[in-house]
């Protein structure tokens, strides 16, 4: 046989027709004069092939097999069968499809029956394997091994599957054609193109369908073909190549197709199309059969994995499917090799191929993660690439790594049977331990990752490890306080992943199930005693030696004493787990040594709780966040807290009531869901089981027992949500009453208000004669009245209010209970049962009184009588006992006097608004009913029809409309004049007015102050007459409150926001007064004060321009309440389409550079503000603006926080183009360092996102101009402060000279003063040189008098 091959894999299919081959593109006889004969043309050359099948079945391996002697010539595989398969397979496109199909299924036969030649030689390999041993002289012991296949064979073999992958691939290629262009060539897209497209006829669709099935099925035939025939090569290479060399352009045919079929493979639809299970067994085959093309075939698969985002687990799971890990290692070799410096730069395909190269790395870790850590060195250089999603990606396959290999070291040590090879397992695990230390250490890192997806994807893997228990015990406190810095994230996501590892760290801790530290604390403090009491004697000895010498040294403190103990303390407890436990133990070691044991284990338990505590301030921030996901995360997390019972959940929870009120529909489910899973649900059954009756009920007493007004509220908003879903059974309410009929104090109190928040949902609960009766007898019964329980009787007249007005029937036994119960409610109005002597008392019952007044509103057919025998009852308390003129009014009587004569002046406006509505509802009933009966009016009599033209006539003369109109003038006639102006409460406005006004200064009492001026305000909200008469006192009054009683100025402001509401031009001259209020030295009422400055200017009921400055100040408040609703106002005036912030923004500035603030303030305030400045057209008005206002400023500090405002706005070339054309505005001021330095901030960022030429060439002109100027107004500077300095120096010289000359002229005068020596003598007997002496005096006179008008001048 010759060894040289007849059929050399071509390059491409055209290079058949040349040598060494030299076919022709159609046989000789091949006959294409038409369509018919072209046809029959091509089914008789498929007949040639389905002969030669025939054959090659019947005769096997041996149609190839020659005898000796004979020439080796390939029966079989002759010309004319290659020339029938290369025209057929050229033309294959265009074949009909029943002949293709022919074309497959008979190159498939002809490849399976040579893959089951070879794999099965049969009585060949014996005849064979005979005359070898013939010619070996009868030798046996030889196998089939030694059997190699003819050349011919060889050559048939690489013929069919080269014309087979020929096929495939124009198939493959159809195929990615097809899905490019939106034509699918595969069964699903062609089924969904013919179900959508409009058919002429039933029998075309059908004929289509079947079209497509054939070619699916055809294309699954082939890859069945290939994936046998690279098989049978895989098995039998010994057999098929001489001295098992095998030949790689054969071998590689596989291979080359199974790369197509695994790009189609996008998905399990598509994977099974296109067989792309079977595509990955011919790439494995070939890989463990040839590994000579192992290189060929990682290049291939690299580059498949740069190119397709769904290769990376395609090519993990052939790394499985592969015998050995080579191709797995030679993988993480290349990507170990990639260069990634510039890979996030690239907007090519350098960037998508790191982003598709990337998973594939997670994906090998999670089915071969020894394979992974084994070459870890090689991706770890990665981890300081910029690609983030490399580093993600290294970071997930970390965490498989860790998981397998933790389950791997429980497995050792389960099966640990103490072999001869002990030692080296031990040397295994230390080394293994030391690796987990260092991949932990990695993980930690990377959660301070520059990128939010790599920190994610490293709190996911530590949330994942956790929840596998694959975190080791010493990490869980590091990991838990990661966690909890995560928090603070600015990534929305990381804090997200942050939580839920919180939640699976308290899920699966290594602790008891419940988290309490105060236990913890306790039995800390219980084991630290015993174990100071049982300290080993040597240790003991030590210490009291050296707490003597301590006592003894003065120097020494408590302190130190409690160092030495400590030490001691230590010192045992080392010296306990230094012994072995192999080693005999006494029993009090043995106790101590547990003991030791059980401190530990308590004391990081107590550690883990601690860390959970403090950071309680971080769970509200997230709690509290705008997004909606860190909402959701929170209140999961204090769910599982509250069922570990963890302190922080209880706040937490309380907390997280307040988000009922949330606009997001869906937080208010989880808030819901949390309420149901802590208070009613059995924990861990997410709310499908549901806790006993009484539970649930004394878990709602315990919540609203502690509760303030608003979180009663937003329980009460939630109880009502449950209530009305018929979530809290019946039998919860049943057990409240109860309660309520029974016990004492905040209990009874408790029960009866759970009960009215439920009733405002499902009035049924207390709206029945049974009910009433009960809530009488528990709320307004014997028991309060001689308790005095205004909580119980508050809380009986909440629920009073869910009950339906009473009609009037004596007969009815709703009525009766009704009758009696306003009698209570009016006795508590009247404050009959209070102690005049306790104030307390008296503050109590305010609340109580509130709630009865609107009760008897509520439920009394005629509640204004009832008010005014209220009213009247006060007055004769206060004043019917006063016989003599010298008696005076009890304090607290006159205090709650007024407290109820403000609140009945209210309910009554409210009550004739109610009236007003009812009227104007009947109205639109009785039009709506007479619409009916008109639109009925086939049946009606002329005289109704004489009725409807004439109401139609009225309701065109607009007769109803200006009924309507009387009747809500006559309720503004009410609400104006009869309440506050001639009603009974007329009578004490001028009692109250002089109460409030408190002239001589007769009424000291707070409660009575803050009762009249709150009495005032509400009267005020009535009559607008009353309040712009009255609106100067009530300003007088908290301007001249004292200092002390911050309650009053807090009311006052209240009121003022509920007035400026109702009567917004009366209030508007006072506004200044309202924003001076923001000043206040307490901290309530500058809070309340903003609180009411937010609600009016967000409702346009105030101007905020002029006094913005205020506000703008609460920014940078001591208190994180106020700064919080600065910060919440002004973005909600960002929403604002009128650009509140971009107008009010020039005002500010002016405002506060006027003031003395520090600038790190100023700056802080302008920071915050000019972020809200988003559009272009904005910061360019801005900025000439403020560039405008340079010449104004008269320090220089102005013009540096002026430059700090400039520097923070965006830049665009108009921008620049202002600051060059105005730049004689502030060149003056460029000499100081600080403006300087914000005008360079600008011009930095200008030449940042400069595009144009003209652009880049005016930034470089202004910052040489802004250099230049700087350092001539810094010579000019340093020259002023020269001639100061020289000014200051010639002042003292001056002022030296001036004394010295006032020293010589006091001496002249002494001389001219002395007695003359020579007075006897005459003028011309003296002495000429006592003239001399006076000449010369007088001529020094004059001289210095001279050079002192000289130095005069000069100065």
């Amino acid at each position: 046989m010759s060894g040289k091959p007849t059929f050399p894999i071509p390059a491409s299919l055209q290079e058949l027709e040349s040598a060494p081959y030299n076919l022709l593109p159609y046989p000789n006889d091949f006959d294409d004069d038409d369509e018919a004969a072209r046809a029959e043309s091509f089914h008789k050359l498929i007949r040639v092939i389905e002969a030669g099948n025939l054959s090659l079945i019947s005769n096997g391996l041996g149609l190839f097999e020659v005898p000796d002697g004979e020439e080796d010539l390939d029966a079989w595989n002759d010309t004319e069968r290659i020339q029938a398969l290369y025209t057929l397979v050229r033309k294959s496109d265009s074949l009909a499809p029943a002949t293709r199909s022919r074309l497959v299924k008979a190159l498939c036969d002809a490849v399976h029956g040579l893959s089951e030649a070879l794999a099965n030689p049969g009585a060949v390999v014996t005849q064979t394997q005979q005359s070898t041993d013939r010619e070996e002289g009868g030798s046996g012991g030889a196998n089939n091994t030694t059997f190699v296949v003819s050349q011919s064979f060889r050559d048939a073999l690489a013929c069919h599957i080269y014309m087979l992958f020929t096929v495939m691939f124009l198939t493959e290629s159809k195929e990615k054609l097809g899905k490019s262009l939106n034509v699918g060539a595969s069964s699903s897209s062609s089924g969904r193109g013919g179900s959508k497209s409009k058919s002429k006829s039933s029998s075309k669709t059908k004929r289509q369908n079947a079209d497509v099935d054939d070619y699916a099925a055809s294309r699954a035939a082939c890859a069945e073909a290939m994936h046998h025939a690279s098989m049978a090569m895989s098995e039998h290479k010994s057999r098929l190549w001489r001295r098992g060399v095998v030949d790689e352009a054969v071998v590689g045919l596989p291979c080359r197709i199974a790369y197509q079929m695994l790009e189609s493979s996008t998905g399990v639809i598509a994977r099974k199309a296109s067989s792309g299970d079977a595509a990955l067994q011919m790439i494995a085959a070939t890989v463990d059969s040839a590994p000579c093309l192992l290189n060929t075939v990682v290049a291939a698969l690299v580059d498949l994995l740069h190119t397709y985002d769904h290769i990376a687990p395609l090519v993990a799971e052939l790394c499985c499917i592969v015998n050995e890990n080579v191709l797995a290692t030679e993988l993480l070799r290349e990507i170990g090799r990639l260069d990634t410096t510039e890979g996030s730069n690239d907007t090519g395909g350098k960037a998508s191929g790191i982003k598709n190269i990337a998973p594939f790395i997670s994906e090998l870790a999670a089915v071969r993660p020894r394979v992974v850590l084994s070459n870890i060195s090689l991706l770890l250089p990665h981890l300081d690439s910029e690609p983030y999603i490399m580093r993600s990606a290294i970071v997930n396959s970390i965490g498989h790594i860790l998981v397998r290999e933790d389950q791997t070291l429980i497995d050792n040590k389960d099966n640990d049977e103490g072999s001869d090879e002990e030692s080296k397992e031990d040397r295994h695990v230390v080394n293994m331990a030391k690796t987990r230390s260092s991949l932990f250490d990695i993980l930690c890192d990377r959660t301070c990752d520059i990128t939010s997806f790599t920190r994610a994807a490293a709190l996911k893997v530590l949330n994942d490890l956790t929840e596998k228990q694959s975190l080791p015990l010493d990490r869980i406190m590091p990991v838990t306080a990661i966690a909890i810095d995560r928090l603070q994230d600015k990534a929305v996501m990381v804090r997200r992943c942050a939580m839920q590892l919180l939640t699976s760290l308290l899920e699966n801790n290594p602790f008891m199930g419940m988290l309490n530290p105060e236990p913890y604390r306790e039995k800390v403090r219980e084991l630290e005693a015993y174990l100071k009491r049982n300290i080993p004697e040597e240790i003991l000895k030590a210490r009291d030696t050296a707490l003597e010498e301590a006592k003894n040294d003065e120097s020494q403190g408590e302190k130190e004493l409690h160092e030495i103990e400590s030490a001691a303390l230590a010192a045992a407890i080392a010296d306990a787990e230094a012994k072995k436990e192999e080693e005999a133990l006494s029993e009090a070691e043995s106790t101590f040594l547990a003991k030791v044991r059980a401190l530990k284990f308590a004391s990081q338990a107590l550690a883990f709780t601690e860390l959970f505590e403090n950071s309680n301030a971080s769970f509200q921030t997230m709690l509290m966040s705008s997004n909606s996901s860190d909402v959701t995360e929170a209140l999961r997390f204090f769910v599982r807290a509250k069922h570990f019972g963890l302190p922080c959940a209880v706040t937490g929870t309380k907390r997280a009531l307040a988000l009922m009120w949330s606009n997001e529909a869906n937080i208010q489910e989880e808030v819901l869901r949390a309420f149901i899973e802590v208070f009613v649900a059995e924990p861990g059954t997410e709310g499908k089981e549901l806790l006993p009756e009484n539970q649930i009920a004394q878990n709602l007493l315990d919540l609203v027992r502690e509760a303030n007004v608003s979180e009663l509220a937003s329980i009460e908003e939630a109880l009502g949500r449950l209530v009305k879903k018929e979530i809290i059974p019946p039998d919860v309410f049943s057990v409240l009453w109860a309660i309520a009929s029974q016990a004492k104090g905040e209990l009874r109190a408790s029960a009866v208000l759970v009960i009215s928040m439920a009733a405002s949902a499902d009035p049924n609960i207390v709206d029945s004669a049974y009910r009433l009766q009960n809530l009488f007898d528990a709320g307004l019964g014997d028991h309060i009245e001689e308790n005095r329980d205004w909580k119980t009787a508050r809380s009986a007249a909440c629920a009073l209010q869910r009950v339906a007005r009473a009609k009037v029937d004596p007969s009815s036994a709703k009525y009766i209970i009704l009758d009696l119960i306003s009698e209570r409610l009016i006795a508590i109005a009247r404050g009959d049962w209070c102690d005049d002597a306790n104030v307390d008392d008296t503050n109590a019952w305010f609340c109580a009184a509130e709630q009865s007044i609107n009760a008897i509103f509520t439920i009394c057919p005629s509640p204004e009588k009832v008010s005014m025998e209220i009213l009247l009852g006060h007055q004769q308390i206060i004043f019917g006992c006063a016989d003599d003129s010298s008696s005076t009014a009890s304090t607290l009587r006159l205090a709650r006097f007024f407290f109820v004569l403000g609140h009945i002046a209210l309910k009554l406006l409210m009550y004739t608004e109610m009236l007003s509505s009812s009227v104007r509802r009947a109205n639109a009933a009785k039009t709506v009913k007479k619409q009916e009966s008109a639109s009925a009016g086939a049946k009606e009599n002329s005289e109704s029809k004489e009725d409807e033209g004439d109401d139609a006539i009225e309701a065109e003369l607009g007769i109803a409309a200006q009924a309507e109109a009387e009747t809500e003038r006559k309720v503004a006639e009410i609400s104006e004049n009869e309440i506050v102006g001639r009603g009974i409460i007329s009578l004490f406005t001028p009692m109250l007015l002089r109460v409030v006004a408190n002239e001589n200064g007769s009424y000291s009492s707070p409660v009575l102050m803050q009762s009249a001026t709150l009495a005032l305000c509400k009267c005020m909200c009535i009559s607008k007459s009353f309040c712009e008469k009255h609106l100067s006192l009530l300003f007088s009054v908290l301007a001249k409150a004292p200092n002390e009683d911050q309650d009053l100025r807090a009311n006052i402001v209240v009121a003022l926001g509920d007035l400026a509401f109702r009567f917004p031009n009366e209030l508007e001259p006072y506004t200044p007064k309202i924003y001076a209020c923001l000043r206040d030295k307490s901290t309530r009422v500058r809070r309340h004060t903003l609180m009411v400055l937010t609600h009016l200017i967000l409702n346009d009921m105030v101007k905020v321009k002029g006094q913005v400055c205020e506000i703008a100040l609460c920014l940078q408040d001591n208190e994180s309440t106020i700064r919080d609703m600065a910060r919440l106002l002004f973005h909600e005036l960002s929403k604002r389409t009128n650009s509140p912030i971009y107008n009010l923004l020039p005002d500010i500035v002016s405002q506060l550079s006027q003031l003395d603030l520090k600038q790190e303030v100023f700056r802080e305030i302008m920071q915050f503000l000019l972020s809200f400045i988003k559009k272009d057209r904005q910061n360019e008005m801005l900025l000439e603006k403020l560039v405008l206002r340079f010449p104004k400023c008269t320090t220089i500090n102005q013009k540096a926080d002026l430059a700090y405002c400039i520097a923070q706005l965006k830049v665009n070339e108009k921008g620049v183009k202002c600051l060059n054309d105005n730049f004689k505005l502030y060149k003056d001021s460029l000499f100081d360092e600080d403006v300087l330095k914000n005008f360079m901030s600008f011009i930095a960022k200008a030449k940042k996102n400069a595009t144009k030429p003209e652009t880049k060439q005016t930034l470089q002109e202004l910052e040489d101009k802004f250099t230049e100027c700087a350092a001539a107004g810094m010579e000019n500077v340093n020259a002023s402060k020269k001639a100061s300095k020289a000014k200051k120096r010639a002042a003292r010289r001056v002022a030296r000279k001036k004394v010295e000359w006032e020293q010589s002229d006091e001496e002249d005068n002494a001389e001219a003063s002395e007695p003359d020596e020579f007075d006897e003598l005459d003028e011309e007997n003296r002495p000429a040189n006592t003239q001399a002496v006076k000449s010369e005096k007088s001529s020094t006179t004059k001289r210095r008098s001279g050079r002192s008008r000289s130095s005069a001048v000069t100065a």
